[in-house]
């Protein structure tokens, strides 16, 4: 391998690294600001982390389910529910999937 082959490698690994972690980053501050009852902040720090180039299913089903919650504490009852079914139907058989339908059955 040539020497700009081998930097260009090194490149692109460290920046999906960086990625990585800017996501993991977003979704504990995200928590943290849910916590707080500070739901826009909530809502912006998902987004960014919705915003990553690569994301496993479970990630995924972790900020919608998220998400769902902050809208709920928000009041906006029907846009959770929209993405509780959204959980439902596409991540049935992850952890959110089930929570979502404990939540769904709570309404």
């Amino acid at each position: 391998m040539k020497l700009p082959t081998i930097a260009l490698l090194f490149v692109t690994l460290l920046l999906g690294a960086c990625s990585g972690l800017i996501q993991t980053a977003s979704i504990s501050e995200a928590y943290k600001h849910y916590d707080r009852q500070q739901y826009d902040r909530t809502l912006k720090l998902i987004s960014q982390a919705e915003n990553a180039e690569t994301m496993s299913p479970d990630t995924k089903a972790e900020l919608v389910y998220l998400k769902a919650m902050t809208y709920e504490e928000m009041g906006e009852i029907e846009t959770a529910n929209t993405l509780y079914e959204y959980l439902i139907k596409e991540h049935s058989h992850s952890q959110y999937g089930y929570m979502a339908v404990k939540k769904s059955n709570g309404y």
